[in-house]
């Protein structure tokens, strides 16, 4: 029975890991007559506490691009990454905080009612300090 039990917690485990993980996001979803927006400033929530600790001691820079689905509700619910920085460590967080943090306003159909759709264009510029470099 406590096999069990650690066996479901470990697989919810790797569940939760995975949901904010890139992966491609569908191709089949409507094209909403209103895309997603992003509710609020996002860069709140990038600043130097979230930077990747190995990507900093390496002096790790770029910039990842990601698209993110966004539900009724407007909780993202997927990402994938367009365009990487050249290290996963970025790519990844980009989408963790994405996912985790940034809220949107849901796309909305012709007639009005809130739907699924895909937010493209968010940017991170991933930047250590000067002083850090």
């Amino acid at each position: 029975m406590l096999l069990v039990m650690v066996s479901l917690l470990i697989e919810r485990a790797y569940e939760w890991r995975r949901r904010y993980e890139p992966r491609a996001l569908p191709r089949d979803l409507s094209v909403p007559a209103v895309p997603p927006r992003i509710s609020g400033n996002p860069a709140a929530y990038f600043g130097p506490d979230v930077y990747p600790a190995e990507a900093a001691r390496r002096g790790w820079e770029g910039r990842s691009s990601v698209a993110v689905i966004v539900d009724p509700a407007g909780v993202p619910t997927a990402c994938e990454v367009t365009q990487s920085s050249g290290h996963a460590i970025l790519d990844r967080t980009t989408c963790r905080m994405a996912m985790e943090h940034v809220r949107f306003r849901p796309a909305l159909d012709r007639r009005g009612r809130p739907v699924s759709g895909i937010y493209h264009g968010f940017n991170v510029r991933w930047q250590l300090p000067s002083d850090a470099k």
